[in-house]
C-alpha cells in the first residue's frame, strides 16, 4: 500500500467534494482590501513559512528550496529583510484592527536554520507592527540544535516552544524518510533544549514509514516517552505523487508502506500507549502532558484567523483565504514594489468557515462545544451547520457510532478514531499540500481548483 489520497476512498472522494474550490490571482488593492474588510477578530495567530532547508526530506510536501549550508547567513538574511517588510505592510494594513497575535508558529522548510539575529529582527517587527506576544514557536531539525551554543542562542533570542523532528529512533526508518539527522543528534538537541530553558518541547514521530513494523513503532512511542518531553505527535507518512519518495516506492527503491489494517493498529497503538505513561490525547495525533498546552499548527488553518507570512504561508481571515506564492525570489520582488506577495486567494462562506471549524474541532480536537461555536459564530450550530448537506454526515456518524452527543457536546468516540484520522488526512492532502503543489508549478497562476 501507499497512504496516498486514493488509498483513503470514501474519506477522499468526500473530502475532494466537500472541500472543492477555486482560488484566483487578485490585484494588490483588492487583496488588501479585501483582508483589511474580513478581519474582524482582534485575537489571531500567525504562521512565519522559512522555505529553506539544506536538503530534501523524500516525503515532504511543503514549500521549500534546498540551500547550501555554507551559504544560510547571506541567503536567510536577505529572505528576512522581505519577511520583515511583509509582516509591518500587514501592521499599517490592518492598523485601525487593534489586533493581538496571541500564538506565532514558524515551519519551513527548516526554520531552525535561521541564526538567532534575525529571530532577534523578526519578534521586534512583530511586537512593533501589531500587539503581539514576543513569543514564537518552531519547528526543528536536530541536527541544527545538536551544537548546545545553537540551542541557547534560540531561546535567548525568544524561542521558547519547539517542535523537534525526531520521526523514529531507528537508523535505518531515518534513511527511508530521506532525513540526515542521526538518533544521537536528535536526543542530543532534546538535552540541548532542556538545558536551554526551552518552555515546552514537542517531539515529532511517524508511522506508516516504508517497511516500518509494529514493533518498531511501539519501540519509538516507549523511547520518546522516556525522554519526557511536553507533547508527543504522532504522525502517519503521507505519500503525495509528486514526492521524492512516491517515486521510489513505486520503483522498488524503497520498500512499501504498511497495509490499512496495520496503519489502524499503528494508531490506536499511540492511544493505547501515551495515556499509560502520563500524556493527554488533545488532538487525534497530539499527546500533551498538560491539559492547557499543545504545539498548535493545523486548527488555526482550518478555523481562522491566521495571518501567514512568508513564501508559501497561507492566512486566513475567517472568510477570505490567500496562499502567498513559493517562490522566494516573486516574493521578494513583489514586497520590494509594497505589494503583497499574495498568489491568489477566495472567498469563504460562513457555512463553509463553520464546516471547517467543526471538522476542526470534532475530528481534530476531539470535541465540538456548541456553546462554543454559537459564542463564534453568533448562531446556534444546529441553526447554522444544520441547514448545510453536512448535517447528514454527521447524523451518519452518530448511527454508526463514530461520534456521540452528550449534552452540549459533539464527542468523537474510540470507535470515530481511525476515521477520523482518514477524514483529517484526506484533507491535509487534499486541500493544503494541493495549494502548495499548485503554487509550485508557477510563482502566479491565474486560477487553480483545489483539489
Amino acid at each position: 500500500m501507499i497512504l496516498t489520497p486514493r488509498s483513503l476512498g470514501f474519506w477522499n472522494t468526500i473530502s475532494r467534494k466537500v472541500f472543492r474550490a477555486e482560488y484566483k490571482r487578485p490585484d494588490d488593492r483588492d487583496v488588501k482590501n479585501r483582508i483589511a474588510e474580513t478581519f474582524n477578530e482582534r485575537e489571531t495567530a500567525a504562521y512565519i513559512h522559512i522555505p529553506y532547508c539544506t536538503g530534501t526530506c523524500w516525503f515532504c510536501p511543503y514549500a521549500r528550496q534546498p540551500i547550501p549550508r555554507s551559504r544560510v547567513e547571506d541567503i536567510i538574511g536577505r529572505y528576512v529583510k522581505y519577511l520583515k517588510k511583509e509582516i509591518k505592510l500587514y501592521g499599517e494594513l490592518l492598523n485601525d484592527k487593534n489586533i493581538k497575535i496571541i500564538d506565532t508558529h514558524a515551519g519551513g522548510g527548516t526554520p531552525s536554520l535561521v541564526p538567532a539575529k534575525y529571530w532577534r529582527e523578526i519578534i521586534e517587527e512583530l511586537t512593533s507592527s501589531f500587539d503581539a506576544e514576543p513569543i514564537i514557536a518552531i519547528e526543528a531539525n536536530p541536527e541544527d540544535l545538536k551544537d548546545e551554543e545553537t540551542a541557547y542562542s534560540l531561546v535567548d533570542a525568544g524561542i521558547k516552544e519547539f517542535s523537534l523532528g525526531f520521526q523514529s529512533f531507528h537508523p535505518e526508518l531515518l534513511g527511508r524518510l530521506g532525513r540526515r539527522h542521526s538518533v544521537e543528534d536528535s536526543i542530543k538537541a532534546y538535552e540541548n533544549l532542556r538545558s536551554a530553558g526551552a518552555k515546552y518541547i514537542n517531539i515529532d514521530l511517524m508511522y506508516m514509514i516504508p517497511g516500518q513494523s509494529l514493533e518498531q513503532w511501539i519501540d519509538d512511542l516507549e523511547k520518546a516517552a522516556d525522554l519526557g518531553p511536553d507533547e508527543i505527535t504522532a504522525y502517519p507518512t503521507l505519500v503525495l505523487e509528486n514526492s521524492i519518495g512516491y517515486k521510489m516506492i513505486r520503483e522498488g527503491r524503497l520498500p512499501e508502506q504498511p497495509g490499512m489494517n496495520m496503519f489502524k493498529q499503528m494508531m490506536y497503538a499511540a492511544e493505547d500507549l501515551l495515556p499509560q505513561r502520563g500524556y493527554i490525547g488533545l488532538e487525534i495525533y497530539g499527546y500533551s502532558k498538560h491539559p492547557d498546552w499543545k504545539y498548535v499548527t493545523v486548527n488555526y488553518e482550518m478555523e481562522g484567523p491566521l495571518l501567514g507570512f512568508g513564501a508559501g504561508a497561507m492566512g486566513f481571515t475567517g472568510s477570505y483565504e490567500y496562499q502567498n506564492t513559493c517562490y522566494p525570489e516573486t516574493y521578494a520582488e513583489l514586497l520590494s514594489n509594497d505589494k503583497l506577495p499574495v498568489a491568489f486567494a477566495r472567498p469563504v462562506s460562513l457555512e463553509e468557515r463553520a464546516i471547517r471549524y467543526t471538522t476542526c474541532r470534532l475530528f481534530i480536537c476531539r470535541r465540538l462545544d456548541k456553546k462554543m461555536f454559537e459564542k463564534k459564530f453568533g448562531r446556534g450550530f444546529d441553526d447554522l451547520v444544520g441547514r448545510t448537506g453536512f448535517k447528514w454526515f454527521l447524523k451518519t456518524l452518530r448511527l454508526t457510532g463514530d461520534i456521540k452527543e452528550e449534552g452540549d457536546q459533539l464527542l468523537l468516540t474510540r470507535k470515530g478514531l481511525f476515521t477520523a484520522h482518514k477524514i483529517t488526512w484526506a484533507f491535509v492532502m487534499n486541500v493544503p499540500c494541493r495549494m502548495v503543489e499548485e503554487c509550485l508549478k508557477e510563482p502566479l497562476p491565474s486560477s487553480v481548483v483545489i483539489p
